[in-house]
């Protein structure tokens, strides 16, 4: 018997769903009220976009989905900042920092996307010795 390494990485992914949804249940209000094949649809396309922004680890990962949990689909759009900052070359931990940051103060002052954007900044100038 065989195992290709993208079966492998299919199990994975697929565990990793089910620890990001129970994790979600868990700490989300108002998560569980969708039915669980929604959830993992949602999760499942929520993975794929945040691995094409090229976050892969976990906590990258969690963190855009996150950002769609909350923000929805089309976050990116509201700042040329941030769009900037989930195509750039930088080290992921610094763009998972400054994501979180941004979809915080969003969270926060929902018109304010210039403030947003200034905490993306202020974390990237805060972590530029983590390296380029």
């Amino acid at each position: 018997m065989e195992i290709r390494v993208e079966q492998m990485n299919e199990v994975a992914r697929a565990e990793f769903v089910e620890r990001l949804d129970a994790a979600l249940m868990r700490d989300l209000s108002d998560y569980y009220k969708i039915g669980r094949d929604q959830r993992l649809e949602f999760l499942t396309a929520a993975v794929e976009l945040a691995e094409n922004k090229g976050f892969k680890s976990e906590q990258g990962v969690a963190s855009y989905v996150l950002a769609l949990w909350y923000l929805d689909i089309d976050f990116e759009e509201k700042s040329s900042a941030l769009e900037s900052l989930l195509t750039s070359p930088l080290p992921e931990v610094r763009r998972v920092r400054a994501l979180n940051l941004w979809v915080e103060t969003v969270l926060g002052d929902p018109d304010n996307i210039a403030a947003a954007d200034d905490a993306l900044r202020r974390s990237l100038q805060l972590t530029e010795p983590w390296g380029h």
